[in-house]
């Protein structure tokens, strides 16, 4: 994969925030906001348990569209049978095919968290994914200086949105930390290459907190793999593709939840340096 991707995508995303903001402007977006019911927060992660988020996402830059051997209302019953912990919703419409109608569908099917992810870097996009009935927003930190995750984790904060920052290396994960970041997600492929690494997870967890939630992301599919993230310290880990193919998504999640709780580890109590 070519490592310009991402600026592609970034360039191709700020054309259709822009366009989204002539129809409805921040004021407006606001003003529809203060118009819908207050909702309770969903329980999301913790360090107490492990726990699968699985994802709806329909192509990815690298592979193209992905087939889904079920339906969108089956996919998302078989995650609720199979014990997942929230569903992820990739919402990016020109590089992964989602849209905000994929989650505004999964909020009508399901009462779990649902996490937002996409290309997120603005107060409008906040207040948006709160809009559609989102439970938890992805903040990935090469898109942002700490100045403004703190803005964005302070706005998450205030509208209910709970943030799973995404990290890809040491000074990332430093920088979420001094943000104020309590969720980090480890992103084990790189988003300038799409090349895939576990041993990234494993890397940085050390790193982080025995405080924040840690959650490993991207090409895990094997219980081996999970074995080895809990043993690091993972908490939960956010699968898409694999559950997407397979034919018993639900018994896929229950196996690979099963031994993230057999085999998850507390970290040390401050992370190491």
């Amino acid at each position: 994969m070519e490592s310009h991707i991402l600026s592609s995508i970034m360039l191709q995303r700020k054309k259709r925030l822009n366009q989204v903001q002539e129809s409805c402007s921040l004021d407006q977006i606001w003003h529809k906001l203060d118009k819908i019911p207050k909702t309770p927060r969903r329980s999301w992660l913790s360090t107490k348990n492990f726990e699968v988020i699985a994802e709806v996402k329909r192509a990815s830059p690298s592979l193209g569209p992905i087939p889904w051997n079920l339906s969108l209302t089956d996919l998302v019953q078989a995650y609720q049978d199979g014990g997942a912990g929230a569903v992820s919703v990739l919402t990016e419409e020109d590089f992964f095919h989602g849209s905000l109608a994929d989650l505004k569908q999964v909020r009508e099917l399901t009462k779990l968290p649902i996490l937002r992810k996409d290309f997120l870097w603005s107060e409008y996009q906040i207040i948006e994914s709160r809009l559609v009935g989102a439970d938890a927003v992805l903040l990935i930190m090469s898109l942002l200086d700490t100045e403004l995750l703190k803005k964005l984790l302070a706005l998450a904060k205030e509208l209910g949105l709970e943030a799973l920052v995404e990290c890809r290396d040491r000074e990332e994960v430093k920088r979420a930390l001094d943000g104020g970041a309590q969720t980090i997600g480890i992103n084990n492929r790189d988003l300038r290459t799409f090349e895939v690494r576990l041993e990234k997870t494993m890397e940085l967890c050390r790193r982080i907190p025995k405080e924040c939630v840690v959650v490993s992301e991207s090409g895990i599919k094997t219980s081996e793999d999970v074995e080895r993230l809990a043993t690091s310290g993972v908490n939960a880990i956010l699968v898409g593709e694999s559950f997407l193919r397979s034919s018993d998504p639900s018994g896929y999640i229950a196996r690979l939840k099963g031994e993230g709780q057999r085999k998850m580890k507390w970290r040390s109590p401050h992370g190491s340096s």
